[in-house]
């Protein structure tokens, strides 16, 4: 029986939205080790210490003084909990406003190591420790589910705005990176990928060439490389938290061929198919 990368919803974790959590090596609650998605955001401060995660497929150490922010639907994991004391603030996607959803988009598309200054890390803690005051103590369970979700709302706009001025010092052109991440709605809007490059430019209203420019400027590759990338990054999802075959994943991605897909699977990935679902869940 194969095994599904579990996906954890916010309405069963809680009713208000919005739940904490602090990882620690003297925490009673140990930190979650296997892969799994949710269906909700995740902002986690680490205050001292070092731990190794998993992001999407990627691997890196995360260090202390360092925000985390998870999207819905990422596949993640804690690959070394380390030393680390972290606090996590997990929250419903429906409570994270359109402007701050935005720069998370923003911030997925050029990830880098999130240290924000002493004022922003103090902040965040103290609002985790407000947090995590009215949800052990309500006095009133309707009135503390607001104060909560106020005091989350306010935590995720400083991590957001600290985010976004980091952001601002970029060297690439506003209207370019409006583009990218519409092109990226585009895809995640379509549960198969359509090949054509002119497709999306038309839906787009931009010429395929000038569509290829962007993508290639803001992220080192053509738009066909960048679909099959996106086509991969979903067959990786789908191998560790569906039990389709390799057959139908490949099927349901629009390659009919399962030779083919699986040759275009090591290319990109460096093992099978197989492997690598093995290789995630045993």
């Amino acid at each position: 029986m194969k095994k599904n990368i579990p996906l954890h919803q916010a309405v069963r974790q809680t009713t208000g939205g919005v739940f904490i959590k602090e990882v620690s090596p003297a925490a009673n609650i140990p930190p979650v080790t296997y892969a799994h998605r949710d269906d909700y955001y995740i902002f986690g401060m680490i205050r001292k210490g070092t731990c190794r995660i998993s992001i999407d497929f990627c691997e890196r150490e995360a260090y202390a003084g360092e925000i985390i922010c998870v999207r819905p639907g990422q596949v993640h994991q804690i690959l070394e909990s380390g030393d680390a004391q972290a606090f996590l603030l997990f929250v419903d996607s429906a409570l994270v406003d359109t402007d701050s959803a935005c720069i998370l988009s923003e911030y997925a598309l050029f990830p880098f190591s999130f240290q924000p200054d002493a004022v922003i890390r103090q902040e965040f803690l103290q609002l985790f420790d407000m947090i995590r005051r009215h949800q052990d103590i309500p006095v009133s369970p309707v009135i503390s589910s607001a104060v909560v979700r106020n005091l989350a709302g306010a935590l995720v706009g400083i991590v957001t705005s600290a985010l976004q001025v980091q952001m601002s010092g970029s060297r690439h052109s506003r209207r370019q990176v409006e583009i990218m991440l519409a092109f990226q709605n585009l895809l995640a809007g379509s549960a198969t990928l359509n090949r054509d490059i002119s497709y999306y430019a038309g839906c787009l209203h931009l010429s395929a060439v000038y569509l290829n420019e962007v993508v290639r400027k803001l992220t080192g590759v053509s738009v066909g490389r960048y679909l099959q990338n996106e086509l991969m990054l979903r067959a990786r999802r789908m191998l560790i938290y569906t039990t389709l075959t390799v057959k139908e994943i490949g099927q349901k991605l629009g390659v009919e061929d399962p030779s083919y897909f699986t040759r275009m699977f090591v290319r990109s990935v460096g093992m099978s198919p197989t492997a690598f679902r093995r290789k995630y869940l045993g």
